[in-house]
C-alpha cells in the first residue's frame, strides 16, 4: 500500500472519479476512493497524505463528514472540493488545508497536493508506514492550545488531571511557549470556569506600585492615592489569578502572599480592615525556581505553597512537528484579522521553517507569519517574504555572509542545505526553491573551485 495515498470521499460522482484520474496520473500521490461511510473506517486504519471531500455528491452530510475526519485524524490535510466560489471562505474558515471550486484545474489540485503531503510527512516525522495508525489522542482541553506532538500531549493530560482541582499550579517555560494559554485551559476546564480570570504579569509592575495592584489601596494610603483602588484578588475573588513571571515578586511581597494563601485574607494598603478571597492562583515562570529558594531569592515556603502540581511547557523546538499546524492556525488568524484569503505557505517555505529552532517559540512564530502575511502579494507565503521578515539566524542559511562575493554567498547556502538534509540532493534542492538538475549545476561550479568548493564539499562529508 502506498504510504502517501490520497483519500478522495465521494457520493458516486463522476467528479470523483475524475478526481482519482488526476490524482494517480501524477508522481506526486496515488488515490484511493471511498463512501461516507467506509471514510472513516479506512482513516483509523491508516494514514493518508490527504482527504479530498467533493461535496458535489454528499451536500448534506459533508459538514459532518468534515467534522468527523477533523476528530478522527487532526493531522491529515482535508482538501475541499465546491461546487461555489462562496462557500471557500466558510470552509476555509472552519479548518479546511485548502479549497478548490469545480471544475477542477489539474494543476492547481496537484500544488495543493504537493504542499498537503509535505505537511503531513512533517507532521508524522516523516513515519508514513501503512501498517502503523494513527494513535488516538486527546484533544486540547482549551480551543487556542494548537499541538498534536507527544510533548503537547502530556501538557494536556496534566491539565485534564487538575483543572477540576483547586490545587495551585506553577507553569515551567521559556518565554513564547504559551504559558497563559496553559493557564486559561486550566480555568475554562475547572469548576471555576464562567467566573473571572485575572491576569498580573510581575514583571511588568514597578516595586513600589506592586503591593497596591495585587491588594488594592484605600484613600490617602499614600500620596496619589486619591480614591479607593481593587487589587487583582478582590478582582478574581471565586475565580482564578494567574501570576505571570511570579519569581519576580521581590521578597517582601513574597511574604504577603504567603500569608493570602494560608489564610485566604488580605488587607488594603492603609486599610486596617481585613477582607476574605476565595481565589485559585496559577503561577508561570521561565526561571529554576528550586535554584531561586537555594539561592535565597525566593521564599521556600512560598515555593512549596504554589509549586503544588508543576507542569513544565516544552520550548518549539523540541516539538517541531507541530509547526506546521500551527501556521495554518496563525495564517488564518491573519486573515480573519486582515481580510485577506492568504492560503497558506509553500511547501518549500514549510521546510525552512522547520531549519529553525525558534528561540522565541511560538510567539516568535506567530509574529513571522503575521509580518510575511504583510509581504505577501499572492496567494501563498513563499521565502520572498520570509527573507524579509526573519530572524537574521535564520535568514543567513539562505543570504549567507553580506560581506562576501556573490559566488561565496552561493557556496554557503548549497552547502548549508547539504549539512542540513544530510547530503539528501533531492532534499536540499527543495530547501534552496531549485530543480535537483540546477543543483547538480551548481555542485560541477563548485567541484572546478579546487582551492574552495571541493575541500569545502570534502571537509562537509558530502559526496558529489
Amino acid at each position: 500500500m502506498d504510504p502517501s495515498q490520497v483519500l478522495i470521499v465521494e457520493g458516486g460522482s463522476e467528479t470523483a472519479r475524475y478526481l482519482r484520474g488526476l490524482v494517480s496520473s501524477s508522481s506526486i500521490s496515488s488515490a484511493a476512493v471511498a463512501s461516507e461511510s467506509e471514510a472513516v473506517e479506512r482513516l483509523r486504519k491508516r494514514i493518508f497524505c490527504a482527504v479530498v471531500l467533493h461535496l458535489d455528491g454528499m451536500p448534506l452530510e459533508g459538514r459532518h463528514l468534515f467534522t468527523t475526519v477533523q476528530r478522527e485524524s487532526p493531522n491529515t490535510p482535508v482538501i475541499v472540493i465546491a461546487q461555489r466560489a462562496a462557500d471557500l471562505a466558510e470552509w476555509s474558515a472552519a479548518g479546511a488545508f485548502d479549497c478548490l471550486v469545480e471544475p477542477v484545474d489539474r494543476p492547481a489540485l496537484l500544488a495543493v497536493l504537493d504542499r498537503a503531503r509535505t505537511r503531513t510527512e512533517l507532521c508524522t516525522g516523516n513515519n508514513l508506514s501503512p501498517m502503523k495508525a494513527p494513535s488516538r489522542r486527546s484533544p486540547p482541553p482549551f480551543a487556542e492550545l494548537i499541538g498534536d506532538s507527544e510533548a503537547m500531549q502530556t501538557v494536556y493530560h496534566w491539565v485534564s488531571k487538575v483543572a477540576s482541582s483547586d490545587a495551585n499550579v506553577c507553569l515551567y517555560g521559556e518565554s513564547g511557549t504559551g504559558k497563559e494559554l496553559i493557564a486559561r485551559a486550566l480555568h475554562e476546564s475547572g469548576g471555576r470556569r464562567g467566573r473571572p480570570f485575572v491576569v498580573l504579569d510581575c514583571a511588568a509592575i514597578p516595586e513600589g506600585l506592586m503591593e497596591s495592584e495585587m491588594f488594592g489601596h484605600v484613600r490617602g494610603a499614600f500620596t496619589s492615592a486619591v480614591g479607593d483602588r481593587v487589587g487583582v484578588f478582590q478582582l478574581a475573588d471565586t475565580g482564578t489569578l494567574f501570576l505571570d513571571e511570579v519569581a519576580e515578586l521581590p521578597l517582601p511581597l513574597q511574604a504577603k502572599l504567603l500569608r493570602v494563601i494560608q489564610h485566604r485574607e488580605f488587607r488594603r494598603v492603609g486599610s486596617s480592615h481585613s477582607l476574605r478571597v476565595d481565589v485559585r492562583i496559577v503561577t508561570a515562570t521561565n526561571q529554576d525556581l528550586p535554584e531561586l529558594v537555594k539561592a535565597g531569592r525566593f521564599r521556600e515556603d512560598l515555593f512549596y505553597r504554589l509549586d503544588v502540581i508543576s507542569i513544565t511547557l516544552p520550548p518549539l523546538r523540541q516539538r517541531k512537528e507541530d509547526i506546521p499546524l500551527l501556521v495554518d492556525h496563525f495564517v488564518q488568524q491573519f486573515n480573519h484579522r486582515s481580510a485577506r484569503q492568504i492560503r497558506g505557505v509553500t511547501a518549500r517555505t514549510l521546510r525552512l521553517l522547520l531549519q529553525y529552532d525558534w528561540p522565541g517559540n511560538v510567539r516568535e512564530l506567530q509574529n513571522c507569519i503575521e509580518r510575511a502575511g504583510v509581504m505577501a502579494d499572492g496567494d501563498f507565503i513563499d521565502i520572498s517574504q520570509l527573507r524579509q521578515v526573519l530572524h537574521p539566524g535564520l535568514r543567513t542559511t539562505f543570504q549567507g555572509d553580506h560581506g562576501s562575493t556573490l559566488r561565496d554567498r552561493q557556496k554557503t547556502q548549497i552547502l548549508d542545505a547539504l549539512r542540513q538534509t544530510r547530503g539528501n540532493k533531492t532534499a536540499a534542492a527543495a530547501l534552496l526553491g531549485i530543480s535537483l538538475r540546477g543543483l547538480y549545476y551548481k555542485l560541477r561550479g563548485l567541484d572546478r573551485d579546487k582551492n574552495a568548493g571541493g575541500n569545502r564539499l570534502a571537509e562537509a562529508g558530502i559526496s558529489r
